[in-house]
């Protein structure tokens, strides 16, 4: 066992191509058991859990909480878990391909089952004691919210098709970027597309597909004329100063007396470490300067240098730079969920 890892009593890592990165912690009485085998830096896996899937990938910083069973329905199975995302207690998962990118949260006592994939994006946050079933395909794109206790169905299917049961549907279901499940006891029929930035009401029966930008309720779901729209148009200008209020805010909670205020942004001391966070209405490669951490927020940006302590948020675009810095982690936990989502501009 590399000095990198530290495991738990009764622990068991078995795979032809095993690959730990540092700093990993794995607990007691866990077993996992694959062909290819990466976990990367910062990862824990909690006691009691059992992992058992031919190509396991678990993202930087992730989390896997005790008791958790992840296990493939068949064939060569799949498991890839980006960074800094988290699969909580008590959570059941046996499907032949599971794809989540960064910071995705599946809350405790998630049952998510089936015989075909579950691809799920970044950001994207599941309340406790959800269903997803992927009989046949389920896709759950960026930026989507679920409550706690919805279901997402791709199949329908119990009474005898010999006895002449009409009763019988497999679909594929879509949940496209943004959609917001709210609340609870939200179900989710086979072959529904809900549609970007749309609203469910808790307690709703989505039998139908739903339009985006739409507000739905009710058992079937209808369309709810709302009075006040759930979004409404924001210039870039509005946004760029949104987003120093968000960052004013982020440095007065945590980091005011270690903070010195710059002309367009903070300086920041963090332990041994110096940051600032900097405001630029247009980010280029002249404006890239300093050996030092930096986060730049800008309206928009051209620059092609790269980097690895430099993260760059273009506003317009809702795409960074993605660098695995400390800073730029503790940044995006800080504006999730409701704040602002943003996605890299490509995997690194």
């Amino acid at each position: 066992m590399s000095k990198k890892i530290i495991s738990g009593e009764n622990s068991v890592i078995e795979g032809e191509k095993v690959k730990f990165g540092e700093n990993v912690k794995i607990g007691k009485n866990t077993i996992i058991r694959g062909k290819n085998i990466f976990i990367g830096n910062g990862v824990i896996i909690g006691d009691n859990t059992n992992i058992c899937v031919n190509n396991i990938y678990i993202g930087f910083h992730s989390k896997i909480e005790k008791n958790c069973k992840i296990i493939s329905s068949g064939g060569n199975g799949e498991l890839f878990i980006g960074d800094n995302s988290m699969i909580g207690h008590d959570s059941n998962i046996v499907l032949p391909v599971l794809k989540i990118g960064d910071y995705v949260k599946l809350n405790n006592h998630l049952l998510a089952n089936g015989y075909n994939p579950c691809i799920i994006g970044s950001n994207v946050w599941i309340g406790q004691n959800c269903i997803l079933n992927a009989t046949e395909m389920l896709t759950i794109g960026n930026g989507v919210g679920i409550g706690t206790y919805n279901s997402i169905w791709t199949h329908g299917s119990h009474g005898e098709l010999l006895d002449g049961c009409n009763l019988f549907k497999k679909a594929p279901v879509i949940i496209e970027e943004d959609a917001w499940l709210l609340g609870s006891y939200n179900v989710v029929y086979p072959g529904v597309t809900i549609g970007k930035r749309s609203v469910i009401f808790t307690g709703s029966i989505i039998t139908k597909n739903v339009s985006p930008n739409s507000c739905v309720g009710g058992n079937p779901a209808k369309d709810i004329n709302m009075k006040t729209p759930m979004y409404k148009e924001l210039t870039i200008a509005k946004k760029y100063k949104m987003m120093k209020e968000f960052m004013n805010e982020f440095v007065d909670t945590y980091y005011k007396k270690y903070s010195d205020k710059l002309e367009n942004g903070w300086r920041i001391k963090r332990g041994n470490q110096i940051y600032e966070i900097i405001f630029l209405q247009k980010t280029d490669d002249k404006s890239i300067k300093g050996d030092y951490s930096k986060i730049i927020f800008t309206k928009k940006n051209i620059a092609t240098k790269n980097s690895n302590k430099l993260t760059i948020f273009d506003i317009a675009a809702k795409r960074y730079t993605k660098r695995r810095t400390e800073v730029e982690i503790e940044i995006m936990n800080f504006l999730l969920y409701s704040k602002a989502r943003f996605y890299p501009y490509k995997k690194l």
